[in-house]
Formats: structure tokens, sequence, C-alpha cells
């Protein structure tokens, strides 16, 4: 079965999932800005991987566009394991309910380092700070992303992609 996994990663999180993956399946591995859509129906299995800033996935509109006549499995690579709530929202900021019914998706931890932050997005990250430190009842999805501004978090493991890996396995023609 010919495979490719495709990824947009900025701090790295996701590009070290997307070469896991690839390397567990034998899938050729690619940044998403140097794959052509023309290639598209080389592949019978075409995996996307994103990090999430601020709720969005990076590239996922121009992907779910792509591939809007071709099922792939995605996944978001956030912050912290098993946040429902979080992973819930990811979900209906970035998809429709179509979506995930036609394309298959998994999340992935992955870390928080705000010092890495820059330009634009470093100044609503330090509004977003100020507002948390001063909010009363904070919720523990608050308090985790609060405390992730000094001590930064990183839980990228290579057992988070088994359940993608068994599900391509699984799936094969």
């Amino acid at each position: 079965m010919k495979g490719i996994v495709l990824y947009k990663s900025k701090y790295g999180h996701t590009k070290q999932y997307a070469t896991w993956i690839a390397d567990d399946l034998d899938f050729e591995l690619k940044d998403f800005s140097k794959f052509n859509k023309r290639d598209i129906d080389s592949y019978e299995t075409i995996i996307f991987g994103s990090g999430v800033y601020m709720g969005k996935m990076n590239q996922i509109k121009p992907i779910l566009k792509m591939f809007s006549n071709k099922p792939m499995i995605i996944f978001a690579c956030a912050g912290n394991p098993g946040l429902e709530k979080e992973i819930n929202d990811i979900k209906e900021t970035n998809f429709n309910p179509k979506d995930l019914t036609y394309h298959k998706f998994f999340y992935l931890p992955g870390g928080v380092d705000f010092s890495k932050v820059k330009g634009f997005m470093k100044l609503l990250i330090n509004m977003f700070h100020f507002i948390l430190k001063h909010k009363k009842n904070l919720t523990n999805d608050e308090k985790q992303i609060l405390k992730g501004y000094t001590d930064p978090t990183y839980y990228v493991d290579k057992k988070y992609i088994k359940d993608i890996v068994d599900y391509v396995k699984s799936n094969k023609k």
C-alpha cells in the first residue's frame, strides 16, 4: 500500500509524530508545503498532521479543500494529553460534522512552551495570559494553560501513534 504522511509543524512536535508514523508504516514523509495536488491519486492512504495554535489547526482549510474527494487520516498535535474539552474544541473549530464522517481524526499530545512563540502570536498569548491570571474560578483546562506559561511541557511520545498505525494497518485493502 502506497502512503504518505504530510505535516505542518511549527515547533517540531507534529513533525516528530509524522516521522514516527511514516517510519512505522513505511510511508513517504513530506512537509505539506512541498506536496503537489496532482500527486493525490498516487497514494492509497494519506495522513495529515498539524499543530494547533490558538485552537486552529495549521493549513486545515486548504487540506480539507484539496482532499474533499479523497478520505484521509488527520491528526492534531496540541498541548496536553487527554483534555476532552480541548479535543472537542479542536474538532468543532476546525471541522464540520461531514468532515469528521469522511475523514478519520486523531489527537496527539504535543507540549506547550510559550517562550518559543514570536511576533503577533506572542502579543495575543500575553494578552490571554493576563486575562487568565486575573480570572477567578479557573477551569482545570485554564489552570493547565496558565501553568504552561511558567512550566513548559513536552508530552511527545511514540506510544501515542499506536492508534493511528493500528487503524491504517487494519484498513489495508
